[in-house]
């Protein structure tokens, strides 16, 4: 069935917690997320296969690992479930490094609309930001207690500022072990 009529008086259920309105912070994190999730695979079916698409797939299955945790109440008897660790964020910073070495570093804001790749990067970083305030904001009320998640945000956004740099100079990703 592709619909199950739970959700039409304007309430959803979470992991591990009671059913919440569709408004609820911890769903409109959860939105955004999701957003950002699509923006990122519109930009890996722009790259039609190979190396920097595997990549960003790779990314995309971190994000349902976050959302996971963001989904997750954490419960009152310490067992909260994290799913994303430290080793998802330490992949972010591994390639962050390596593009830096070989690209010379950041040189300034640029301007989204250079190459189509780029431009739709630029969007879903903007989107990940977007979740990110919204994750935030749901941390600070005491929804999430993995805080890598945020950390992961964080990282994340550079990574994919990165790429769209990357892409609107050259129309082209690192391919994998650059």
């Amino acid at each position: 069935m592709l619909f199950t009529g739970c959700g039409d008086s304007g309430y959803t259920s979470v992991i591990g917690g009671p059913s919440l309105l569709k408004c609820d912070v911890r769903l409109e994190a959860l939105g955004a997320l999701d957003e950002a999730q699509a923006h990122l695979g519109l930009a890996r079916a722009l790259l039609a296969g190979g190396s920097p698409a595997e990549r960003l797939k790779r990314v995309q299955a971190d994000l349902h690992l976050l959302m996971a945790d963001c989904a997750t109440v954490p419960s009152n008897n310490g067992s909260n479930g994290s799913y994303l660790t430290d080793e998802h964020i330490g992949r972010l910073e591994a390639e962050l490094a390596s593009w830096e070495e070989t690209s010379g570093g950041f040189r300034g804001l640029t301007i989204p609309g250079d190459t189509v790749l780029g431009a739709h990067l630029h969007l879903a970083r903007t989107a990940i930001r977007r979740a990110e305030r919204q994750v935030v904001a749901l941390h600070q009320g005491g929804g999430i207690n993995n805080r890598m998640v945020l950390t992961y945000l964080n990282r994340l956004s550079s990574w994919v500022h990165a790429l769209a740099m990357i892409a609107e100079s050259s129309n082209t990703l690192p391919a994998g072990g650059e």
